[in-house]
């Protein structure tokens, strides 16, 4: 069997994501437990970097193993800017 880390931390990332943004998305009884839904979540995104790494390591063809490392510093970037707009704002006269 031929196991594409690549795909497999494609999947892992998307669903983090998914299920991490599901309780701000939808409101509803279910969603209300947002904790249990935030560290499910985080912890599938965090798989799927795993996974992304091997599949760099391993040298996988195709580009979906870069989706785990990219989102990571996507997400370091946004809140370095959204720091950033958050310190203009309160040092504002």
């Amino acid at each position: 069997m031929n196991l594409r880390f690549g795909r497999l931390s494609l999947w892992f990332c998307a669903a983090g994501i998914l299920l991490t943004a599901w309780p701000f998305i939808v409101r509803d009884s279910v969603a209300q437990q947002v904790a249990v839904f935030l560290f499910a979540g985080i912890m599938l995104y965090f798989i799927g970097v795993i996974l992304s790494i091997i599949a760099i390591v391993k040298k996988e063809a195709g580009k979906s193993k870069f989706f785990g490392v990219f989102f990571i510093l996507l997400i370091a970037v946004l809140s370095i800017f959204s720091l950033l707009l958050l310190s203009l704002g309160i040092g504002g006269k």
